[in-house]
């Protein structure tokens, strides 16, 4: 009597909330990442005049991190798929932790090239790892908002590093206390604790199935496998069917401008995760310290506009019924808001009021990001994940080339003309935007309007 008491206890029970805890997981690992990713940026000019080395060198070296990070993709996922995530994403963050510590020992430019190139491999992984995760941990009404606040927090993370070194360089004031800045070398090394940190808990906590972690209980667990009972039938359709037809994929009108407008808008975005506080110190002429806090809020902005994206979205695809309103009519919207706010605040001289139109722009940009994902997936059908795969590989390309061009021009002493670059960069990804069929999927272009 008393078992089955107890049974009908145990069946009542109320759900844990491990699966949240996971996430917040996830979500940290992003922003750390971002925060080690970017720790050159602020200090960059003065890492490339104590290294000796030129702008346009500095480029190559903010450009060296995409182009493996690009190149490792594929092999990292299948790490991840073959170690799980417990064990992979444990050892990529203490791989990046210690490629930022040696960022902190580099003696010439051949050694931050080499460091930069290994952040890129290490942090390629990250979200095969998470997305895969996110499969088998959260429940399938739950993982489109678990994929945006991934996204969100990689933004938090430049943004709060970009805001904190730049206090640690300057010096921290407070009320009597006052403490002295640090050098970039110091920085390095202290951005390399949160990584650490992280990889020690999460391989301590987390297990690679829910049914395997004992924070877990049955209630959980049923959540979130709810809706579960469909997938095999997707998977096998995408995994065990058909061959991937990549020839219709690359032959395809629609597949260009997706590539081609991811990879103009990972080009703009990347100038203020790369570029942008040296803009601001030469162009504009603040201090390093300074220059970390005002690239805090663009960064910010784009956090907010990303996340507010895919609610737009959605609400425009409700109300219209129409896939040209809900993602090209945003996406254009979005875009040429962007580059209009760029451009105008190439022409203004006052600081407060050229950074509003900055942050503005931004915003927009963050919410053309939601168009870009859900075109994707839309127009991906049975192949979403190889046609997702091609459209972030071209904005890695896009990443990777922009700091490139933009340090020659920095070189070339352009500061202030690298506005327009990037007010023309976000005007083309609006013309690929313009040119883009969002109905039907890129083997079967529709034409008529798909409805909600």
């Amino acid at each position: 009597m008393v078992e089955s008491e107890e049974g009908s206890e145990s069946e009542q029970a109320a759900p844990t909330h491990a699966r949240f805890m996971v996430l917040t997981l996830l979500c940290l690992v992003a922003a750390v990442a971002y925060i080690s990713r970017n720790a050159i940026s602020v200090p960059a000019k003065l890492i490339q005049e104590e290294l000796d080395i030129s702008l346009t060198q500095m480029g190559w070296v903010m450009s060296a991190f995409f182009w493996s990070y690009a190149l490792s993709q594929i092999p990292s996922g299948w790490i991840g798929h073959v170690w799980g995530t417990r064990r992979s994403l444990t050892t990529f963050a203490l791989l990046w932790s210690i490629a930022t510590i040696l960022t902190g020992l580099v003696t010439g430019f051949w050694m931050l090239i080499a460091v930069r190139l290994i952040f890129g491999i290490s942090q390629a992984g990250i979200f095969p790892c998470c997305a895969s995760t996110i499969s088998k941990w959260l429940p399938k009404a739950r993982r489109g908002l678990a994929s945006g606040l991934l996204g969100s927090f990689m933004s938090i993370g430049s943004a709060f590093g970009a805001f904190s070194i730049g206090l640690l360089m300057e010096g921290i004031h407070f009320g009597g206390i006052q403490l002295p800045g640090v050098t970039w070398r110091t920085i390095m090394f202290l951005c390399a604790v949160p990584s650490f940190v992280w990889a020690v808990c999460f391989y301590y906590w987390f297990r690679d199935r829910p049914e395997n972690h004992r924070g877990v209980n049955d209630a959980e667990l049923k959540i979130i496998r709810s809706g579960d009972v469909v997938e095999p039938t997707v998977q096998g359709q995408d995994e065990h069917g058909e061959p991937t037809p990549w020839g219709k994929i690359l032959t395809s009108f629609s597949m260009w401008m997706i590539c081609g407008q991811q990879f103009f808008r990972a080009a703009g975005s990347i100038f203020y995760m790369t570029w942008f506080p040296v803009y601001l110190q030469k162009a504009r002429g603040i201090t390093i310290a300074s220059s970390g806090i005002w690239t805090s809020f663009p960064l910010m902005s784009f956090v907010v506009g990303n996340f507010l994206g895919g609610v737009v979205v959605d609400w425009v695809l409700q109300r219209t019924g129409s896939r040209r309103w809900s993602r090209q009519g945003v996406a254009i919207t979005a875009m040429l808001g962007c580059g209009l706010c760029t451009l105008c605040a190439y022409f203004v001289k006052e600081m407060n009021l050229a950074m509003t139109l900055i942050t503005i722009s931004m915003f927009f940009a963050g919410l053309g990001g939601a168009c870009g994902y859900t075109v994707t997936i839309d127009k991906g059908g049975q192949h979403v994940a190889p046609i997702f795969g091609m459209m972030n590989m071209a904005g890695n390309l896009g990443a990777a080339l922009l700091p490139v061009i933009v340090g020659t021009m920095f070189d070339a002493g352009k500061y202030d003309t690298v506005l327009i670059l990037m007010a023309g960069i976000y005007v083309t990804a609006a013309l690929c935007w313009m040119l883009l069929n969002p109905n039907g999927t890129v083997f079967d272009e529709g034409s008529a309007e798909e409805k909600a």
